[in-house]
């Protein structure tokens, strides 16, 4: 069982905010005794290296055990945030299962142990669904981020299948549109 103090000093040592996301994470997980799930902006803080700020830590997780150890760690229960204003730090705990596909999800390595994030395909799609059928026009920017440094590795396949999923089947036509060589390359 790690303790707060030590888990302080770990978090205060890490100057890198998406480094801060994965150890905090991986901390959470050999705590709690099973999988924690990096995904939505937090995800994409950790794939873009900081290039997008996320705020919070997003995870999955099984909400129990978070619960009792973001307790022991003396976090502050705000609702769907759990909070630690001298760390800088609020979770939220997004739900209890990866909604993705959890053998494409990637695993990091941490100091503190391995600690899985979010399919860097659905990430994108689910900022396209938020930006066709919520109207968040930050989604773009992020999908673009993901597009950017991702594109010419992401499972064509997987993403069609994703995009008809989500209905943005429209939307992933206008970033290809960015990048006709790529789906040439991989066709």
């Amino acid at each position: 069982m790690t303790g707060a103090v030590e888990v302080g000093r770990i978090l205060r040592s890490t100057p890198k905010s998406y480094d801060r996301i994965l150890n905090f994470a991986a901390l959470l997980a050999h705590e709690i005794g099973s999988d924690v799930v990096v995904v939505g902006g937090s995800a994409i803080e950790v794939y873009t290296k900081g290039g997008y700020v996320s705020g919070d830590i997003d995870i999955r997780a099984d909400r129990v055990p978070v619960r009792r150890a973001l307790t022991r760690w003396k976090f502050k229960d705000e609702g769907r945030l759990w909070t630690r204003a001298d760390w800088n730090i609020a979770v939220d705990v997004v739900g209890n299962r990866y909604t993705g596909d959890p053998y494409r999800a990637t695993t990091a390595a941490t100091p503190y142990g391995p600690v899985q994030i979010a399919v860097v395909e659905d990430l994108f799609v689910k900022r396209l669904a938020a930006a066709k059928h919520w109207k968040v026009r930050a989604a773009l920017d992020e999908a673009s981020l993901l597009w950017q440094d991702y594109s010419d590795k992401m499972d064509l396949a997987y993403l069609d299948r994703q995009a008809a999923t989500y209905k943005v089947v429209d939307l992933l036509a206008v970033f290809r549109k960015r990048a006709p060589r790529r789906d040439a390359r991989r066709s």
